[in-house]
């Protein structure tokens, strides 16, 4: 989570008024050791991102070996969209367990705002109290052993393979030049305007957000327009925090380049990064539009007889 969301996590912020909230937790009655699913479900304005900000899960803690944080959206139609986040905890500690308070940060056109979820106790199952029940079926047989669960994820199989392609293509481009240049034939320039625009025709063309693959468009798209603007303004902007990159492109400033507007898309872009947010098809071509305006608002005039970039 970069310092710009954690100075709004510590920072007191206004409320926002979702369309529907539900918070489920699986059981309510625990024992010791047993691991307890909480459940969110936030139904909000489409142009709002809600994730989990950080909380403290006391009395009870973050289940080991379980998956990290889970943060799914989708889009429920009429400028609607559903959010849902999970999270398991675990009870080793208390005989009065309880749902953590929880809160929920917003970013949307209405600023950053927060949504507070307050937790609830639940009720405590002794197993020790079991010990001397006469029954088989109340006898104390232990917490469960945690079971491994296995998420399938070909997010880093996917770019591996989109930076194989984009390697395989430099070389094919590289050897097509070393040709033209032995027969003689003039050798054309590779701007990185030009090649910006392909790399994104080509991403839209794959459209790997129809096999589940949506954070590694938001990914690539980052890539893309990193590469392009540190290009265009000759400073290594793949290789900074979003802080940094930012504060690079105040300073250097680029003619037609929306500063307000990137910076509202770069920080939902760290939120699909970091808090791992699920971004929809919609949501994934609206990415790639955003990054295909400003290569076009930002590109140099070079079509302009006697205009320099």
């Amino acid at each position: 989570m970069t310092a710009l969301f954690a100075l709004l996590l510590a920072t007191a912020l206004p409320e926002a008024a979702p369309l529907s909230l539900s918070v489920e937790v699986a059981p309510e009655e625990v024992t010791l050791g047993e691991r307890i699913a909480v459940r969110i479900a936030v139904e909000h304005d489409a142009r709002d991102v809600y994730s989990l900000g950080a909380f403290d899960p006391a009395p009870l803690a973050m289940a080991p070996g379980a998956p990290e944080t889970r943060t799914r959206r989708e889009d429920a139609g009429g400028g609607k969209a559903r959010t849902f986040i999970e999270l398991e905890l675990a009870d080793y500690t208390t005989l009065e367990p309880r749902v953590p308070d929880l809160t929920l940060s917003v970013l949307g056109p209405e600023g950053a705002r927060q949504l507070s979820i307050r937790g609830r106790p639940l009720k405590f199952h002794s197993l020790v109290e079991e010990e001397g029940e006469q029954t088989p079926e109340h006898a104390h047989h232990g917490p469960k052993p945690p079971v491994p669960v296995l998420v399938r994820s070909f997010l880093w199989a996917w770019l591996l393979g989109g930076l194989a392609l984009a390697v395989a293509a430099w070389m094919l481009r590289r050897r097509h030049l070393r040709q033209l240049r032995d027969r003689g034939q003039p050798v054309p320039e590779v701007f990185a305007d030009d090649l910006a625009l392909e790399r994104l025709a080509a991403l839209r063309n794959a459209a790997p957000w129809t096999r589940g693959e949506g954070r590694a468009v938001i990914f690539e798209v980052s890539s893309i327009l990193r590469a392009y603007l540190g290009s265009r303004l000759r400073f290594n902007a793949p290789d900074l925090t979003s802080e940094e990159f930012l504060a690079e492109l105040r300073r250097r400033r680029l003619m037609g380049l929306d500063l307000s507007g990137l910076i509202d898309h770069v920080g939902w872009e760290d939120l699909v990064k970091f808090a791992k947010l699920q971004p929809s098809g919609e949501e994934c071509l609206a990415a790639i539009e955003v990054a295909e305006s400003i290569v076009h608002h930002t590109r140099p005039l070079r079509a302009i007889p006697g205009r320099a970039a």
